[in-house]
């Protein structure tokens, strides 16, 4: 039966390969031609993540094979339901679970294993005469691994989700929860530069002045200048954020120097906030320390456990010897100093990402935005961590066409800059032309064809390519017919035998019919799974 399980001598569960007999196996990413590619940093190999439902087995991913280099975009171009978002959530591991599994394959974040221990998750079971599968799951080694993936997610792999909405709490503030983020990656340098500011140093009053008479006027370029230059003065990057929106709100010479002055003094933190702000920085070194000892375990270091366990009861003891900073009339107290700078680093962020009034979204709700603005706000905290890999799942789908241009220059600025690793996942095929330095196409649960931009549009191989640049309108060819692709994009519990898109390829065989195509080496960094082409296997 096409798409069933078959049952192992074991008992569990052994999904049928859709490779005819005779064809090579899975292949890995095709390395690159040249010596001098950057380096990898993202390797999928022979990924699977199917969904296990009432009717049977939805092969979401089925086999697929790609990686990210240092500083280079990847593009995943696919129509709807070919699995490029189940991709991105594999990928983190925020696969819904169930009814979704990540079945097999492999994931190297670097060196380390991110489906380490996946086989001891969950065993799979096909009931009696039917096409349905029973998951057998270990919730202890599934709680085990969500911990461990804390130490990947946000810092190491970023994602920027298809429905922020959904992303982000509705019963707390933008500031809130933004500010979680950037305590939870730089919490130790954050409280750091909250203890060494100077609001008494003597070039603080000078500064001040000049903010004021700058404030006077109608140059923005010469305000942020006058407010970076009191930051400075007082060693605390964010007064330059407070201080710029402070003279900005307000007319008027004396109120403009009494907001600064107050904005100077709250720089100063008594001795029982110290005290917090120290327990605080212990548990945020704490953390990553906690962090370090589980990417060595997803590493398979076997000897970081008694570590973890050490560094487990040590934040445990601290949190108990400060419970009284959870009391609530002084939990509210000693935390308005460490909630102020987060509140004015939110605002810095928001407004790399071009948001308007930034103070005031800050405080606002995700119910209070338009789609446009929560989807920036989710960038910004995407970028707040400066990740090795990010993976933007439609990032400019809910924006206009003038912050899509500002979004795509801030990915294009953080992956030059930090050399961050960018998977972007896109229907729009104008975007992948502009920004991506690779392209990956996907089709029903697998990637078909891989090349260079540059390589893809100007000699696209596999028919279902061709297809999708077909249907693009073209400013210099306005005479030209747009055309579709024809048929539906098959049923995943059932998918056609063979090659997947033979049902509606114009090109199909006999032999598209009986057996998956291998992919093929059509180029020094183009490979493709078509037996319309005859080039040397991937893997061999």
């Amino acid at each position: 039966m096409s798409g069933a399980a078959t049952v192992a001598a074991t008992g569990e569960v052994s999904l049928p390969s859709t490779r005819g007999p005779g064809v090579a196996p899975a292949p890995e990413a095709a390395p690159a031609a040249s010596g001098d590619a950057p380096p990898v940093v993202l390797d999928v190999q022979d990924l699977k993540t199917f969904f296990f439902t009432y009717e049977g087995v939805v092969r979401a991913l089925d086999g697929i094979s790609f990686q990210l280099r240092r500083g280079e975009t990847t593009g995943l171009v696919g129509e709807t339901g070919c699995g490029k978002s189940v991709t991105a959530l594999s990928i983190t591991r925020l696969v819904p679970d169930p009814p979704g599994r990540i079945f097999g394959g492999r994931i190297l974040l670097g060196s380390i294993d991110l489906l380490h221990g996946l086989d001891q998750e969950a065993r799979f079971r096909q009931r009696a005469n039917s096409r349905k599968v029973r998951v057998l799951r270990s919730f202890r080694r599934i709680r085990a691994a969500n911990a461990r993936m804390e130490a990947v997610r946000g810092r190491r792999i970023a994602m920027i989700f298809q429905e922020p909405s959904q992303a982000l709490n509705p019963v707390f503030s933008i500031a809130n929860q933004f500010g979680e983020i950037l305590f939870l990656h730089h919490g130790p340098a954050i409280v750091d530069e909250m203890l060494a500011t100077t609001p008494d140093d003597p070039a603080v009053p000078p500064a001040i002045e000049a903010l004021v008479l700058a404030g006077e006027g109608d140059d923005r370029d010469d305000l942020r200048a006058a407010a970076v230059a009191l930051g400075e003065a007082a060693r605390s990057p964010r007064l330059a954020t407070e201080a710029f929106y402070a003279v900005q709100t307000r007319r008027g010479r004396a109120e403009h120097r009494r907001a600064l002055q107050e904005a100077v003094a709250r720089l100063r933190v008594g001795s029982f906030r110290r005290r917090y702000l120290a327990h605080r920085r212990r548990l945020a070194v704490l953390r990553e320390q906690m962090n370090r000892v589980r990417l060595a375990e997803l590493g398979g270091d076997r000897s970081a456990g008694p570590e973890g366990r050490r560094l487990a009861r040590r934040t445990s003891v601290e949190r108990l010897t400060h419970a009284y900073f959870g009391i609530v009339g002084v939990r509210r107290w000693v935390k308005a100093p460490l909630e102020r700078e987060l509140y004015w680093r939110v605002v810095r962020g928001l407004e790399g990402v071009r948001i308007a009034n930034p103070a005031q979204v800050a405080r606002g709700f995700p119910h209070e935005l338009s789609g446009g603005m929560i989807q920036r706000v989710m960038i910004a905290m995407a970028l707040s961590g400066e990740p090795d890999v990010l993976l933007a799942d439609e990032p400019t789908t809910a924006l206009d066409v003038t912050i899509q241009a500002q979004i795509l220059e801030l990915l294009d600025e953080l992956r030059r800059r930090v050399g961050t690793a960018i998977l972007l996942i896109t229907h729009d095929l104008a975007v992948v032309a502009e920004v991506a330095d690779r392209v990956c196409v996907m089709y029903a649960g697998q990637i078909i064809e891989q090349a260079t931009v540059r390589e893809l549009f100007d000699r696209p191989l596999h028919p279902y390519t061709q297809g999708l640049l077909a249907s693009v309108p073209r400013v210099d060819q306005p005479e030209k017919s747009l055309k579709g692709i024809s048929g539906y994009v098959p049923d995943l519990i059932t998918p056609p035998s063979g090659c997947r898109f033979h049902p509606r390829c114009p090109h199909a065989m006999p032999v598209c019919k009986g057996e998956k195509p291998p992919t093929t080496r059509e180029g020094s960094d183009h490979t493709v799974a078509c037996y319309l082409y005859h080039g040397p296997v991937v893997g061999k």
